[in-house]
């Protein structure tokens, strides 16, 4: 039995709980991956899916990382284009128009890639940018959301 693990994933489902009144009447539903190891020590991650569009978050005592990221499927006769964008939430937020109004921001200190604002719960943090920021680009499939995670790192690939 690993403490220092069962921690970490507790750390990471009273996250998702947080979140989940936010996500869940948007049609996110979360995925918990298994718990990993980095150079800076174990961290637990998860998934907020819905369709093709994902958001990415990691959690050692509390989030430490969030990304956003969708995935554009083309289908022919032959063969499927995957196309994955990904974005940082401080990519999200400059993109709306709030990067100075944001209660969640950038740092520069790892593993904590992301910080409250004010130095506070990151997570009530996150859940302010979300539900009072994002939604309308979040809420529901959105060209908004489409054209601002283009702007992000791009992977290709054929199937």
């Amino acid at each position: 039995m690993n403490t220092q693990h069962d921690d970490i994933a507790q750390q990471l489902a009273a996250v998702f709980l947080r979140l989940d009144v936010i996500m869940k009447p948007w049609g996110f539903a979360f995925i918990a991956e298994e718990i990993r190891s980095s150079h800076c020590g174990p961290f637990a991650s998860g998934f907020y899916c819905r369709d093709t569009t994902r958001i990415g978050i990691s959690c050692r005592t509390t989030i430490d990382n969030i990304f956003y990221e969708h995935f554009f499927i083309t289908r022919s006769a032959g063969s499927t284009e995957l196309e994955r964008f990904t974005i940082g939430h401080s990519t999200l937020m400059d993109a709306l128009g709030y990067a100075s109004d944001c209660h969640l921001i950038a740092s520069s200190k790892t593993p904590d890639t992301i910080i409250a604002r004010d130095g506070g719960d990151r997570v009530e943090a996150l859940i302010h940018d979300l539900s009072v920021l994002a939604s309308r680009v979040l809420c529901e499939p959105c060209e908004e959301f489409y054209a601002i995670v283009r702007r992000g790192l791009r992977k290709y690939s054929v199937v």
